[in-house]
């Protein structure tokens, strides 16, 4: 095979060659004007460059609300886990090996060598609304699922708020202790937290489940600005030997209202699927439930719910907001903590019937201002 110098002396082939994949540099260009100036600015481009509209309307709103602004400040490396190696980085343009160790499945995986028999191949097709004995076959082939789990339920979700089949889940955990790993798209995690708040569910106190965020591909602009994409997986590995999957959605409408399809698959196939999970386990997030916690407390999970419900996708405004929330709710920890403790030194104990007419003052910056004061009754 003649290699990249001997195609460009003798003039055979490109260099560099062209990029795998339907890869358009027109359509690049087109999505920076979108995220720097809007919509008319991708209209105006595409008829200069004379170019088809590649994008439809919706998909336009989406990546025009949805695109990220630059960071203000670089985001700080992670911490390499203990049992990263010191020899694991590369220096290399194209490293082969991450820097980081991937998060572990700590609360253990199904072992199956490579090729091992995972059962006999069996397909199974359910269809929503069904014409047979139920017309909801999907959600109760999802419930049977996870009643049958023994040891292991991995899912990947782009939304999850159908409280039937969550109660289920919670179920399996406690009472015949499954392990359960969720991994949630990143948009539709408030909606996930609002549904467990509803129930009164702690997800700290939850033992046996791990929770993760996960997004689609991101793409960053020249500017710095990115767009995430979202999560349209749906699949459920079951004991790693039969997986659920299909249009099906975890959710109220897709239950009672939407028509959507699933396939229950055991077999070979299964492999693929362990795989698939095992690959975006590593790729997701953690989600620090301590400080979900803090947030609920001070009221302010419920703004992040609302915000977040108001529009499915992080807007630039929303994004903004939920970072002035999160800094609120650490400010106001940090100012009740001061009161408390100027409380505690300048409290002046009266008697019941006392009054102040007036309180009392004291020099500031050359003017006089009222001090805070406090009343503790006997």
């Amino acid at each position: 095979m003649a290699n990249p110098s001997q195609c460009l002396e003798e003039g055979a082939g490109r260099w560099p060659p062209r990029p795998p994949g339907p890869y358009s540099e027109a359509q690049r260009l087109a999505l920076e004007e979108l995220v720097a100036g809007g919509p008319e600015a991708l209209r105006a481009f595409l008829r200069r460059e004379q170019l088809p509209p590649f994008l439809s309307e919706p998909e336009v709103q989406a990546i025009a609300r949805g695109a990220l602004p630059p960071a203000a400040a670089p985001e700080p490396a992670g911490e390499p886990s203990p049992g990263a190696s010191l020899d694991a980085s590369s220096l290399t343009y194209f490293p082969e090996r991450s820097d980081l160790e991937p998060p572990a499945l700590e609360l253990g995986w199904p072992g199956f060598a490579s090729g091992a028999f995972r059962g006999l191949t069996r397909v199974e097709a359910h269809f929503q609304p069904g014409c047979g004995e139920s017309i909801y076959g999907c959600k109760e082939a999802v419930r049977r699922q996870i009643r049958s789990a023994r040891q292991m339920i991995a899912l990947v979700m782009d939304s999850f708020t159908d409280t039937d089949i969550f109660k289920d889940l919670l179920e399996a955990c406690s009472q015949r202790q499954v392990k359960a790993y969720i991994l949630l798209d990143q948009s539709s995690f408030s909606h996930f937290l609002k549904m467990c708040k509803d129930l009164g569910v702690d997800l700290e106190r939850e033992k046996l489940i791990r929770i993760r965020n996960i997004t689609g591909k991101t793409y960053y602009t020249r500017s710095g600005a990115k767009i995430v994409g979202k999560v349209r997986e749906k699949f459920m590995l079951i004991d790693g030997i039969r997986v659920t999957t299909g249009s099906y959605s975890f959710t109220w409408t897709d239950g009672k209202l939407n028509s959507s399809n699933i396939l229950i698959l055991s077999g070979p196939a299964v492999a693929h699927f362990d795989l698939e999970f095992r690959i975006l386990y590593a790729r997701s997030k953690p989600i620090n439930l301590k400080e979900l916690s803090s947030c609920k407390k001070n009221k302010v999970l419920d703004q992040l719910v609302r915000i977040t419900v108001a529009s499915r996708d992080l807007t630039r405004e929303n994004f903004l907001r939920m970072e002035f929330l999160y800094l609120r709710a650490f400010v106001g920890n940090l100012k009740r903590k001061r009161s408390w403790l100027h409380a505690a030194r300048e409290a002046v104990y009266v008697s019941n019937n006392a009054m102040h007419a007036s309180p009392p003052l004291t020099k500031r910056n050359g003017s006089l201002v009222m001090r805070p004061h406090w009343i503790v009754e006997r």
